[in-house]
Formats: structure tokens, sequence, C-alpha cells
């Protein structure tokens, strides 16, 4: 029973993926009928999915039933919003984000491990994006916010899984500073002098990890190992451009689209691929860490889609490039998880058989 209850609360992120990219692809002029969506990309792709998921990692170890009312409200945001309710779906995500913030509130009351603090302040800064794009009804506003909710909670995540990795309190320091220049860009305000902080700070976070993580150790051995090294390599070099383009990046055109877009495609969903074999059997309680050698093709389809549309972005490329793109960023997505859900089944099916 608690597998299947699990089962459906994936199935629901996954619903908000799948509507979440409809939207994107709609917003690059291709047609489908989620035009109710469309303008809300952002929050259904970075509230609906993004936020489903880690809050409902973070709840389900907790045991309480009533806590898993967190995913269900982040979720149920694309209903509100797939229909013009722009008011209801927004503060559907408030009160999810605050929900999260809560919860690592009862984590840090049992440990107070560092890591969890930054994860509550990823929590927070979901939920202040949230708040202001409630009181500003603007997107680029909030994006700022989103970003430091999903940089915050995969660095800590990162620094929770290599907590045994020989790193000097001096580095440790250098690593928080860091994150702390990114908060002032946040606050300076971002969108004028902020870029240059927040920007520096991506530069200076991704250079740290690529130091310090555990990346270089992964791509010499073997399997789904090397496989989450290469993922992370990925991710942290898109983070180090993501910087790069707050710096030099205002005066091209569509200087937005690469800078969002090089963080929550080249960042994100390459640590989610990274991270996706070992958080999914755990979130639907299975044992195991699946694998397939063919897990490259969407991660290598990833990185040539970002870098496509950077380059479209930047005019190199022609401004179809952009739209193809989008379709190739959305290919690698959904085939990244049509593979791992089926490997997952496949393992499962072996294990019964053994």
């Amino acid at each position: 029973m608690k597998k299947i209850y699990r089962t459906v609360f994936v199935a629901l992120a996954i619903v908000n993926l799948v509507f979440g990219i409809l939207a994107g692809l709609g917003r690059l002029g291709w047609s489908f009928p989620v035009t109710g969506a469309i303008v809300h990309h952002g929050a259904i792709m970075v509230g609906g999915f993004l936020g489903t998921l880690v809050s409902l990692e973070k709840v389900i170890p907790l045991k309480k039933k009533a806590y898993l009312l967190i995913p269900v409200i982040s979720a149920s945001g694309i209903i509100a919003f797939s229909n013009g309710q722009f008011e209801t779906g927004t503060i559907l995500l408030i009160t999810a984000s605050a929900g999260l913030a809560g919860i690592y509130l009862i984590y840090l009351g049992r440990q107070g491990e560092y890591y969890l603090y930054l994860m509550f302040t990823g929590a927070v800064c979901w939920c202040i994006g949230n708040v202001m794009l409630l009181s500003q009804r603007f997107y680029p506003i909030a994006f700022p916010w989103w970003m430091g909710f999903l940089l915050f909670t995969i660095v800590s995540e990162r620094l929770e899984l290599s907590k045994f990795l020989p790193v000097t309190r001096a580095a440790k320091i250098f690593l928080l500073g860091s994150l702390g220049l990114f908060l002032i860009g946040l606050i300076v305000p971002f969108h004028g002098p902020g870029t240059y902080f927040s920007g520096t700070a991506l530069v200076l976070i991704s250079l740290w990890l690529l130091r310090y993580d555990i990346v270089r150790v992964n791509i010499r051995k073997e399997g789904l190992t090397r496989f989450t090294g290469y993922a992370l390599i990925f991710g942290y070099t898109a983070m180090l451009l993501d910087g790069i383009f707050l710096m030099t990046f205002p005066e091209v055109p569509y200087a937005y689209d690469a800078i969002v877009h090089t963080f929550f495609l080249g960042f994100v969903f390459s640590m989610i691929f990274a991270h996706g074999p070992i958080i999914l059997p755990g979130v639907l309680g299975i044992s195991g860490k699946p694998y397939h050698p063919f897990l490259y093709v969407p991660l290598f389809t990833m990185a040539f889609s970002v870098l496509m549309r950077i380059t479209a972005d930047a005019g190199i490329l022609p401004e179809p490039f952009r739209m193809v793109s989008g379709w190739l960023s959305a290919s690698a997505i959904l085939l990244y998880f049509l593979t791992l859900i089926t490997i997952t089944i496949r393992s499962l099916r072996n294990a019964r058989l053994l």
C-alpha cells in the first residue's frame, strides 16, 4: 500500500513535468492544447514538478501522513494555473514552500547539521519568490529566488552525500561565504548590480564543487558511479557558464532566456539526472539503484540542447535553432524518465525471479 501511494505522488510530479514541458514548448512557438499553462511554465516546472519532488523526498522519512499534504498542495497548483487562476495557484505554492521550510525546521530540531540550514534557506528562497510573484505578478522578479531555492537545495544535498570527504574547515567557510554572496545578489537587487554578486557566487560555487565534490573519483569508476560523475560535471559546468552569463550577457537580446535555461536545464536537470537512480527508488520505497548505459543518451542530448540554446540566444545560430533546442531538451527529459522507470521496473522483476 505504501508503495502504491508513493507511486501516485511521483505520478503527480510527472504530470506537472509533462504540462510544464508542453508549456515551455508553447512559449517557444510550438502549438499545444495547454494554452492556459503556457504563461505559467516557470511556476509549474519549479513549483509543481521540482517543488513536489523535493517536498516528497523530505517528508517521506518523517513517516507522518499529514506532511504528505505539502507535495499534494504543490502538485495541485497546476490545476489552478491551467485554468487561469493565477492567485489560487500562487497561494498554493506559497503554502507548499512554507510547509517545506517547516519540515526542515523539524529536521533541524533533531540534528543541527549545517547542510540542513542550507536546505532551510533554499525553502525560504522558494517561499519569498512565490510571495513576490503574487505581489508583483512578474515572473522575472520571482525566478532569481527560485534559483536560490534549487541552488541551496542541490548544494546541500551534495554536501550531505559527501560529508565524509576530507574537506578543510577553510574550504567549507569559503563555500558558505560564496552562497552568502549569492543571497546578497538577490537582495541588492538581482536585476541590477546584484547580477554581478550572484554571477560571481555561481562561478565560485561551481569551481568549489568541481574541486571538492567526488566528480573526479566517480568518472574513474564504472556503471552508475561514472554516469553520475559525468552528469555532475555537466551540471557544474552549466552553473559556471550561468555565472559568467549573469555578468556578461545583459546586452544580448535573449539574455534572460539563456540565463534561465542554462541554470534550470543545464544545471538543475543535470543534477536530477545524476541523482535520479538514487532518489527515485528511495521515494518509491524500493531497494537498489537502477542503471543502464542508455542513460547517457538523454544526458548528452540535454547537454547538446543547452549548448544549442545558448548559441541561438547569443545570435550565433539562427532563431529556428531555439525552437529545435526546446524539442531536444524536452525529448532528453522525457527519455530520461522513461528509461529510469523502465529499468527500475525491470530490476524489480529480476529481483522477484531470484
